[in-house]
């Protein structure tokens, strides 16, 4: 803790660190949306609805639910999808706008962008746990599987409505 931030402890060791990785997925998903130009109203609905993906990967994975509603979670959360600074939010967004440029220069880059990768291992592990993680698998496909950001929001938005959990 210091003048400008208050830290908790947290018991949760494995929450801590699955929100850890997990926020800088969903941070890249935040700067897709940056990228593709969708409006602050988008990337707040995009980061909700990525919350409850976390939580639901999180439990999945050995975390507790509450964790994800803390600092390490959606704190830790919004600071990455919207810091000028944040390497992941700024990986999407150079995503949107040429993805075969930008995961080339990646390739390349000494500085870890952890997102990443971390959304090829999180991936097959929220997979192997059948978690509804429509969010991460459509990430993974633009990631690694070549679909294109903007094809991967319409299919995001045009799967089947139903109640908000």
């Amino acid at each position: 803790s210091g003048p400008s931030l208050r830290t908790y402890t947290s018991s949760d060791i494995a929450g801590v660190e699955i929100g850890g990785t997990l926020k800088n997925v969903y941070a890249l998903g935040a700067g897709l949306c940056d990228g593709l130009k969708l409006g602050d109203n988008a990337k707040a609905a995009f980061l909700t609805r990525a919350l409850q993906e976390m939580m639901r990967v999180g439990q999945a994975l050995g975390g507790k639910s509450e964790t994800f509603l803390g600092l390490s979670g959606v704190g830790d959360l919004m600071a990455t999808a919207h810091g000028s600074w944040s390497r992941n939010r700024a990986l999407g967004e150079a995503i949107a706008r040429n993805a075969q440029q930008a995961l080339a220069e990646l390739a390349s880059r000494r500085d870890a962008v952890e997102g990443h990768r971390a959304t090829e291992t999180v991936s097959r592990l929220a997979k192997s746990r059948n978690v509804d993680a429509p969010i991460l698998f459509c990430l993974h496909k633009i990631l690694f599987e070549g679909l294109d950001a903007r094809a991967g929001v319409t299919a995001l938005m045009t799967r089947d409505l139903k109640s908000e959990r």
